[in-house]
């Protein structure tokens, strides 16, 4: 009963692993917003913003971590 499925508006993708659902994620986010930002978890892994700038995509990064008291960075 769902309108998005009646209306043909619902995709669906699959992928073997993290990183290759990261590229696929990296692809589709290029075709289709060419012109918008991401902004990934500093610290990530380090293939992550490598992925996104060989899509082409802008990486920016935001702190939640403090190695001073291994907690959550609020400041």
């Amino acid at each position: 009963d769902s309108p998005a499925l009646k209306e043909n508006r619902v995709a669906v993708v699959q992928s073997l692993s993290g990183t290759g659902a990261l590229n696929l994620t990296a692809s589709l986010f290029h075709k289709f917003f060419p012109e918008k930002e991401i902004y990934l978890s500093k610290p990530t892994w380090g293939n992550h913003v490598k992925i996104f700038n060989t899509a082409g995509i802008k990486v920016n990064t935001y702190r939640y971590f403090k190695p001073a008291t291994r907690g959550l960075d609020f400041e």
